[in-house]
């Protein structure tokens, strides 16, 4: 939610971010066919957007890059064990919880990122971890450097400034969606 908020206050136009499928339930059904392999036309489907970040969206980044070919390509690496111990605290339970087992939005990310990512093996942190490692590794093997900026929201506005060569914003760089204030949103904390 931060990078969203930064990509949209450098003016980029509206970022396609998951808050976007419950926004848009409609959404739900065009996902979970690509999940069953089923692309939809992505410049129709995204084209109003000025970015895309997060999922599920960032599980076919391949494809979305392949459409929009002269888009650069943000991968924000974060500490493993910390990314595991944020999903942890707050994805994982959301995905998990008999309150939103019902939500068709949540079925489609559960299945996207649970069953066929994670191939049912989230709770096993290694292999969690190699395969966050290995999406990372993939992105950065794939993309151009001059395509790409591999980066960590904590830099800041000036990395994605220099990259998206766009003038640094005066007002603070946004902070967005902390672990708490999800779960709290989610309904995680009492």
């Amino acid at each position: 939610m931060s990078l969203r908020a930064a990509l949209e206050t450098l003016g980029l136009g509206r970022a396609y971010h998951m808050q976007e499928v419950f926004t848009h339930p409609e959404h739900v059904d065009v996902w979970a066919r690509a999940t069953d392999g089923v692309m939809p036309d992505w410049p129709v489907f995204l084209g109003q957007y000025g970015a895309t970040l997060d999922g599920p969206a960032c599980f076919y980044w391949r494809e979305i890059w392949g459409a929009f070919p002269d888009a650069c390509v943000l991968l924000v690496r974060r500490d493993p064990q910390d990314w595991y111990r944020s999903m942890m605290a707050t994805i994982y339970p959301t995905l998990t919880a008999d309150a939103w087992r019902r939500d068709p939005a949540i079925r489609m990310v559960r299945r996207l990122l649970l069953d066929l990512f994670m191939q049912g093996r989230f709770e096993d942190e290694a292999y969690a971890i190699g395969r966050y490692l290995d999406y990372c590794d993939q992105v950065e093997s794939v993309v151009p450097r001059d395509r790409l900026l591999v980066y960590d929201v904590a830099e800041g506005w000036s990395p994605l400034c220099d990259f998206l060569r766009l003038p640094e914003p005066g007002s603070p760089f946004p902070v967005r969606n902390t672990r708490s204030e999800f779960r709290r949103r989610a309904g995680l904390e009492g």
